[in-house]
């Protein structure tokens, strides 16, 4: 074996031991007359490989992935001559375009290589991943030119969700779960199937049936271990909680086909099948909202006659350039209800909780209505929001691929074209806004972020958006069902209580004002003090009201100030979860 021949070797080995970053350093440093023409083509190939293995995370480095792939080229350009009837130099110079976004010049790149290789089926099963790139530069190439919706993913089009035990070698009992499973109100002719001894998939029940006079399928997979990173913690977890979850630990998947009807039903059903299946909780981990649950939360919303807040349905996610200031904010979740995910484009650090706020009004009134235009493209008549000013917003749900069809294609930023390659591409749509109604009654739509000036972060509680009067029904049942709290701390501690109304002003508008608790006799009969200066009310902040033998009180919501943190009805759930807050309330 000769010097070369032996140096290619250690190359390939340090490679194996994923030292590229050592590799391209060495060859840099080996004298002219050892830069053969092998040793390069490795060169530019690490370097390649390096620029890969940099934009995946696999590695974590300073060098910027663009310039390693231009250094390649220019390594592979200085070769052409010696490369010229070399298949790996034209192999090579097309993987490195791949990685540059260059995908319409790779395609003559491989294509070439296809050429200079006998046509014997050994040779062509050793480079079969080169027929493959040509196929994938070509629908790249092709989707970038002309964006259009895909198939939706399987946890998109279906409701996934992992149950995860505290019991560490926890096995279902499948017949204690069956009857549990008749118990549910809503679920009927129920069929199940047993289709463990399958062991060709982790699917071991198979169920159908009708659930409200809807078709209810599902399926139940066993995992013997699953990893939660990434998963956004959308519930509260105690301290011992944090910990366990960060484990890779054995669950059990509950696949679910949703209705088109009553989405949050669907999703209150769900929940309830988990507490079934695994009655010793840790976690559940909702792949299609890629967001974490904890027991606490769980456990209360199963048992809840009001069901899960629209605000568990889905996650939002967020997406910057580096210099961070581009933001693409898009929801998780919604595409199970046979709804778009909503996203809204060129946000940043002084608006985003603005653009949150929006993005969850636009969710809640989705999952409320259910009309036709919700599950296409949404334009409602009414302002979706009042901003700073009494000014009015109307918005425009343009479907993604018509939102950016004039966008940038070479460039991978947050939510570009070229970003839909591998998300977001199936249906989803973007917020624009109307500048006015009469832009409205025209359809001339415009950008949001051409509305910023009214949406900065220091604006956000200003911002009163559109609840519907079905959210505002859930609102006033679900503060209603968990009263007992408020009732329980306000004759004890009643400044410790903040009760939140609608009240209404001569002309007959609504307006939510939130109140502190003075003195508390029982529902009927109590008096508050205002927190803050109503718009649209003969109220200023510190006007006390007196409610006496009032019957018709419009509660929104509550709020107990705790030393921990202020308990609401969408996160009663806290209690179960911290005992010290129960003693420091006087709850047994």
């Amino acid at each position: 074996m000769n010097r070369e021949e032996d140096r290619i070797k250690l190359i390939q080995q340090m490679c194996d031991d994923d030292r590229e970053e050592e590799v391209v350093r060495m060859i840099d440093d080996l004298p002219d007359e050892e830069r053969t023409y092998k040793i390069v083509g490795l060169q530019a190939r690490t370097l390649s490989n390096l620029a890969g293995m940099i934009r995946s995370g696999y590695t974590e480095s300073e060098l910027n992935p663009d310039d390693l792939d231009r250094r390649a080229l220019s390594i592979l350009a200085d070769t052409a001559e010696e490369g010229k009837d070399d298949p790996n130099w034209w192999c090579r110079n097309g993987y490195t375009r791949m990685g540059l976004n260059m995908e319409a010049e790779a395609i003559p790149f491989f294509e070439h290589v296809m050429t200079l290789i006998p046509d014997d089926p050994e040779t062509q099963e050793f480079w079969s991943d080169v027929p493959e790139a040509i196929e994938n530069c070509k629908k790249t190439v092709e989707f970038l030119e002309h964006p259009t919706l895909r198939e939706p993913p399987y946890i998109k089009k279906r409701s996934v969700m992992i149950a995860v035990s505290r019991v560490d070698d926890f096995t279902a009992d499948m017949q204690a779960f069956r009857n549990r499973m008749g118990d549910i109100a809503g679920l009927e002719s129920l069929e199940f199937e047993d289709v463990s001894q399958n062991t060709e998939t982790n699917t071991i029940e198979h169920v159908h049936g009708q659930f409200c006079g809807e078709p209810f399928d599902m399926e139940i997979d066993r995992l013997e271990a699953f990893n939660a990173s990434g998963m956004f913690i959308s519930s509260y977890f105690n301290k011992q909680d944090l910990e366990l979850i960060g484990q890779e630990r054995p669950g059990y998947g509950i696949d679910i086909r949703f209705g088109t009807a009553n989405p949050l039903a669907w999703l209150h059903l769900q929940l309830k099948i988990a507490t079934a299946l695994v009655p010793k909780l840790l976690a559940i981990y909702d792949l299609s909202s890629q967001q974490a649950l904890s027991e606490s939360y769980v456990v209360s919303t199963a048992r809840s006659s009001s069901g899960p807040h629209a605000s568990f349905a889905y996650s939002i996610a967020s997406e910057s350039n580096e210099q961070g200031s581009d933001t693409w904010l898009y929801t998780n979740g919604l595409a199970r209800f046979g709804l778009p995910d909503i996203e809204i484009m060129h946000s940043d650090a002084n608006h985003s909780a603005c653009h949150r706020k929006l993005i969850e009004a636009v969710a809640s009134y989705m999952l409320w209505h259910q009309a036709p235009e919700t599950r296409q493209t949404m334009r409602p008549d009414v302002p979706f929001a009042i901003m700073t000013g009494n000014v009015p917003l109307y918005i425009r749900l343009l479907p993604w691929n018509e939102a950016i069809k004039d966008g940038q294609k070479d460039k991978a930023t947050p939510g570009s074209i070229r970003t839909r390659l591998k998300k977001m591409n199936a249906n989803s749509c973007v917020i624009f806004a109307y500048e006015n109604e009469d832009a409205m009654a025209a359809d001339a739509y415009q950008p949001l972020w051409m509305k910023d000036d009214f949406l900065t972060n220091d604006r956000a509680d200003d911002l009163r958006l559109l609840h519907c009067e079905e959210e505002r029904k859930f609102a006033h049942d679900y503060s209603n069902e968990y009263f007992w709290l408020p009732e329980h701390v306000a004759k004890r501690t009643p400044e410790k209580v903040w009760f939140k109304f609608d009240l209404t002003n001569d002309e007959g508008e609504v307006e939510t004002v939130w109140t502190r608790l003075i003195s508390y006799t029982d529902r009927h009969n109590f008096e508050v003090e205002i927190d803050d200066t109503p718009l649209a009310l003969p109220y200023e902040q510190g006007d006390r009201l007196r409610f006496v033998d009032e019957h018709d009180v419009k509660l929104i919501s509550w709020m107990v100030e705790t030393e921990q943190s202020n308990i609401n009805p969408g996160n009663i759930y806290i209690l179960d979860a911290e005992p010290s807050i129960k003693r420091e309330l006087g709850i047994e």
